[in-house]
């Protein structure tokens, strides 16, 4: 028998654990948002402006420099919002720096970002509040 007239009934048990899958996942319920991050009141004053390399090679992409003047330690980046209002905390960007003037880290993030920071984790409290 040729292959193109074979039975698609193998199929059937992944369609089934597909749709077993997305029920799963729809009956917990929606996801709890994680806790908003506590900045210093200083944190301002200690935040440095990632420096534009450019565009990225995939499309909605853009190219961030980590200044190579950055004291040692572990960074998070940041978007400052408007004057008064804690910046957005960009998830899952996280940069640590060794201290060496030599040492080029570059960052590849969605070009909807336009004033991106790095600020020293010691002045962010990503504890979660106990209530």
């Amino acid at each position: 028998m040729f292959h193109a007239f074979r039975p698609y009934s193998h199929r059937l048990p992944i369609a089934l654990l597909c749709a077993g899958l997305l029920s799963a996942c729809a009956s917990q319920g929606p996801a709890k948002p994680a806790p908003e991050p506590k900045f210093a009141a200083d944190w301002a004053q200690h935040a440095e402006p990632l420096l534009f390399h450019g565009i990225g090679r995939s499309p909605g992409s853009t190219v961030w420099r980590v200044p190579a003047i950055l004291p040692r330690g572990v960074y998070r980046v940041i978007e400052p919002r408007s004057e008064g209002a804690a910046p957005e905390l960009i998830d899952g960007y996280r940069v640590e720096v060794g201290g060496s003037p030599e040492e080029d880290i570059y960052l590849v993030m969605w070009s909807s970002y336009m004033n991106l920071e790095v600020l020293n984790e010691k002045y962010i409290d990503l504890r979660p509040t106990v209530k």
